[in-house]
């Protein structure tokens, strides 16, 4: 068997793998896999002695801890449900967790994973309408829709009777709804945090934006009052002191093209009609700061590939332009720049010194830090070039390119096609053809390079090239992010995601309908980061 069966052979038997598995295998804990969302409204408000559960439009459910007062991590289709639209939720007297969405109705006994589904064909629900609230009564749950109340059997969801007016007392979690002069009354008393106010009608922001309160709920044991909001935003009332308290949890976008940071992560996507600015993601409250394009001055809106974090700044690479953050002073501005086309995407960013590196669609360009002027005369041998990608260490500045890979030695100004650079090993195997080099990534010892034909390496103390990864693993696939933990190294591709052991020759395939198409990875601590097409994941992989 040649070697090129053998690509082909396994190439297809890893598809077919990918293929089956749209949610994690059992092996997995519930929260192994995780999945962030920009959320929308919350439409929904239930709780336990420990957690609120949030029902949001768009994220699936917060999970608020009531003592630590933060945000632990959410549960979504990563978890089960069969939508993240959720539309009413209630957490009954044993512990079991009911969730109505557009598609029906998910309930879980653990109240985190193993979820049940029952459509509303299922239920005997017309189509027409679907779930607007659900609670319990002493020995059944009940769903509301529009005119017709539902009993259900506690343990398996089938559906007892039906009826216009509930014969039993019924305790309900919260729904989405207009709201009277009643809440009114209740929420006059209170005093808002952080900058907040209220004008009888909705909630006003810091930033002086109207946000429409869509559901509340108050708890007739403790008096406690939590509020949710069109935005997202929730409030918990702390009734002794008569305060509001506003927490934000979810993303500005859902389509996500690149992580930056450490702790706390920089996230940029792209702009649509689900996307309005950028994400500040602390990880360990599951909280975000959001800097949308409406509420800030000299924020262009534009769709963001490329984060560059320093000292001082943040930069942000759009569509011919570059948005840039202070963080000290907590200003922002866009800086034009002139390149041929103004829709170019400014796909890589990197600082050298006092010099800014961007690559874009249309090659490589360089902004002088203090005086924020291009020179135009750097580096003509890329110009209407794509740049995919860019490498620095200590100074040698790699380029990964549509026509191959390329070194830039900064200190004696040479650039090197990267087989003209350093030594080989005795079996690197160069790629068959001139492919495109798709992506980078350095570790304190070596730099990978994604190209169709393979994986290469280059180790800085020998400055030696190798071949780290065979095109088989990936199928010859074109390779959009890597990340690599000691022997074990991620890539992504359109087809999902491949962990592969490079020491072990072991390999595994993840392509779960949560995740999309992976953009960019990053590997904190146990967790691998994923910014996808459907919100940031996180995989907590050992």
């Amino acid at each position: 068997m040649n070697r090129n069966f053998k690509r082909i052979s396994f190439f297809l038997y890893s598809f077919s793998l990918s293929i089956i598995f749209s949610q994690p295998e059992s092996q997995f804990n519930p929260f192994d896999w995780v999945q962030y969302r920009k959320t929308g409204n919350i439409n929904s408000i239930s709780y336990s002695n420990t957690y609120l559960y949030l029902g949001s439009e768009n994220g699936g459910i917060l999970r608020f801890n009531l003592f630590s007062e933060r945000f632990e991590e959410p549960i979504t289709i990563a978890q089960g449900l069969k939508s993240n639209s959720i539309k009413a939720l209630h957490l009954d007297s044993s512990g079991s967790l009911w969730v109505a969405t557009r598609i029906g109705l998910d309930f879980s006994l653990s109240a985190e994973g193993d979820w049940r589904h029952l459509t509303y064909r299922e239920l005997n629900i017309p189509s027409d309408l679907y779930i607007e609230q659900i609670g319990e009564s002493i020995d059944a749950i009940w769903i509301k829709t529009s005119n017709i109340y539902y009993r259900l059997d506690r343990i398996n969801g089938i559906i007892l009777e039906s009826m216009l007016i509930p014969n039993q007392k019924i305790i309900w979690s919260s729904k989405n709804s207009n709201f009277t002069i009643d809440f009114s009354s209740i929420i006059i008393n209170y005093s808002l945090l952080d900058g907040w106010l209220y004008d009888l009608e909705s909630l006003i922001s810091p930033n002086g934006r109207k946000v429409k309160i869509t559901t509340y709920l108050k708890n007739s044991e403790m008096n406690d009052l939590w509020i949710g909001t069109e935005e997202g935003y929730f409030f918990k009332g702390d009734n002794t002191m008569k305060t509001l308290k506003s927490f934000q949890s979810g993303l500005a976008g859902n389509h996500i093209y690149d992580i930056a940071g450490e702790k706390s992560f920089w996230l940029g996507g792209r702009l649509g009609a689900n996307s309005y600015g950028i994400s500040f993601f602390n990880q360990f409250a599951n909280t975000s700061d959001l800097y949308l394009f409406d509420e800030n001055i000299n924020m262009d809106r534009t769709s963001i590939y490329s984060i560059l974090e320093m000292k001082n700044e943040v930069w942000f690479g759009g569509d011919g332009v570059i948005l840039s953050f202070n963080k000290k002073n907590n200003y922002w501005k866009t800086i034009q720049l002139n390149i041929a086309n103004p829709d170019n995407q400014i796909s890589s960013l990197m600082n050298f010194q006092d010099q800014v590196w961007f690559g874009s669609y249309n090659g490589l360009h360089v902004l002088d830090f203090n005086a924020k002027k291009i020179k135009n005369d750097i580096l003509k041998f890329f110009e209407n070039i794509i740049i995919y990608d860019l490498a620095i260490k200590n100074h040698l500045f790699f380029i990964a390119t549509e026509i191959g890979l390329h070194v830039y030695d900064l200190k004696n100004n040479k650039l090197f096609d990267y087989k003209d650079f350093g030594y080989k090993t005795d079996d690197f195997l160069p790629p068959i053809r001139k492919a495109s080099f798709t992506d980078l990534l350095i570790t304190k010892r070596n730099l990978y390079a994604a190209n169709q034909s393979g994986i290469i390496s280059f180790n800085f103390r020998t400055r030696q090239w190798s071949n780290a990864v065979d095109a088989s693993i990936f199928g010859g696939l074109r390779v959009k992010s890597m990340a690599i933990d000691k022997d074990i190294i991620f890539l992504s591709t359109i087809d999902g995601i491949i962990k592969f052991d490079m020491r072990r020759n072991f390999m595994n395939i993840y392509n779960y309908s949560f995740i999309g198409q992976v953009n960019d990875m990053y590997i904190n601590g146990r967790k691998l980061w994923l910014g996808t097409s459907k919100g940031l994941v996180s995989f907590k992989f050992k």
